[in-house]
């Protein structure tokens, strides 16, 4: 199974916060070699990189996405992480 964490759970997962979960606020299932990312409101591609150790172009390229300045709430984006925070 799966396992689901959310950012209000960060703390004890990670053991901390940095300055990056001021803009990743959505939730991740992790998969093993990739996480399916799940877009909050006040998410920007900029903050959800650097969560998970890769670029805006990596995931922009993975989910196709043309405008990096355009995703959605609740949008699903596929990331192929190097770190999880």
């Amino acid at each position: 199974m799966a396992d689901i964490v959310k950012d209000n759970e960060l703390n004890e997962v990670t053991g901390g916060a940095g300055p990056w979960q001021m803009y990743a606020k959505g939730s991740y299932v992790n998969y093993g070699s990739y996480i399916v990312y799940t877009v909050a409101p006040g998410d920007v591609l900029s903050g959800i990189a650097p969560r998970f150790g890769v670029t805006v172009a990596q995931i922009q390229q993975w989910n196709n996405i043309r405008n990096p300045d355009i995703i959605s709430i609740g949008q699903k984006l596929t990331i192929y992480p190097t770190i999880i925070r």
